[in-house]
């Protein structure tokens, strides 16, 4: 069977004319219509999230509305535990500025004293140690100290250059720290 030209561009357009329809208007319109339903299937999922949030909400502000008393309870008293801390933080900070070495403990607190004391020990040259004692006593910290001993090192007479502890002044001291005052509301 013999197809002639006409039959032969007849059939070839037969077929050509659907797929082209069928790429140019009706595949683009299927990945569009693809498109819209994921793009409405994310809106219904943001819409039953966003429903929730009222909910979240309430919970959040019940849990806050519990929680609130419990913190101010428990931070009431946070400038008088953690000045302590703050104020050993300085005093080593400054100690080794000044290339001295101290060691401090936690003194048992007095019966109906609200003061916390430390006692300081260490060593290092004697001007810095003045200097040390003075940053302290002058800073913003308000450290003051009960009782400062500074002991110049022995010489030994033995020898002419020797010196025993190695030339340098040991400090002992009683620090008080005294309660932080309550802060002030603007």
């Amino acid at each position: 069977m013999k197809l002639s030209r006409y039959r032969l561009a007849f059939l070839a357009g037969f077929l050509l004319v659907p797929g082209m329809i069928w790429g140019v208007q009706v595949r683009p319109t299927l990945d569009e219509r693809i498109s819209f339903m994921q793009r409405q299937e994310n809106a219904k999922t943001v819409q039953a999230k966003n429903s929730q949030l009222p909910e979240q909400r309430d919970a959040l502000r019940d849990m806050w509305t519990e929680f609130l008393p419990v913190a101010e309870h428990a931070l009431a008293d946070l400038a008088t535990d953690l000045n302590p801390h703050l104020i050993q933080k300085r005093v080593f900070a400054a100690a080794a500025e000044l290339d001295c070495q101290v060691r401090i403990q936690q003194k048992p607190s007095l019966e109906n004293d609200t003061s916390v004391r430390f006692v300081l020990t260490g060593e290092g040259r004697y001007s810095n140690l003045v200097k040390l004692v003075d940053q302290l006593e002058q800073g913003q910290h308000f450290v003051r100290f009960e009782k400062v001993s500074l002991t110049m090192p022995t010489r030994d007479f033995s020898s002419p250059t020797a010196s025993s502890g190695g030339g340098l002044v040991r400090i002992a001291a009683i620090i008080l720290i005294p309660v932080c005052p309550p802060a002030s509301n603007p």
